[in-house]
């Protein structure tokens, strides 16, 4: 699984408390009480996350140049929901991303070739507020 750094910032008493938790061998790590609280924190709102899921990828998703060829050949557009990581296949050109993508909304991460990033950056919408598809 791949993931992304957070950088949190505790105030010292909880930091502590996480740490007694460690010592005590409730949890293997500071990481995993963090991760524990968010999962809990997750599955305490699965409305919310649902509600902005539908057509959405969620996960790890890897955009192969036979889908953007494909999308070419009959001359459609993608828009793109993401909840996690894109990653865009390395043998993607700038020239086939610009063609077949019309917008990427992003939460999470977009990995991908340099070129094709730069092509496609007033296109990636990444996290925010509004939902709207």
């Amino acid at each position: 699984m791949e993931t992304e750094k957070v950088c949190v910032n505790l105030p010292a008493a909880e930091l502590g408390k996480i740490d007694v938790l460690v010592a005590e061998g409730l949890y293997a790590s500071r990481t995993d009480v963090i991760r524990s609280g968010i999962r809990l924190v997750l599955d305490a709102h699965p409305d919310s996350v649902a509600r902005v899921m539908p057509g959405s990828r969620v996960g790890y998703q890897l955009l192969m140049k036979s889908e953007l060829d494909a999308a070419r050949r009959t001359n459609t557009r993608l828009t793109l929901f993401v909840i996690g990581v894109l990653r865009i296949q390395g043998s993607v050109t700038p020239e086939l991303a610009d063609q077949t993508i019309e917008r990427i909304r992003i939460f999470g991460a977009v990995r991908g070739p340099d070129d094709v990033l730069r092509r496609l950056d007033d296109r990636i919408i990444r996290g925010g507020a509004n939902l709207e598809r």
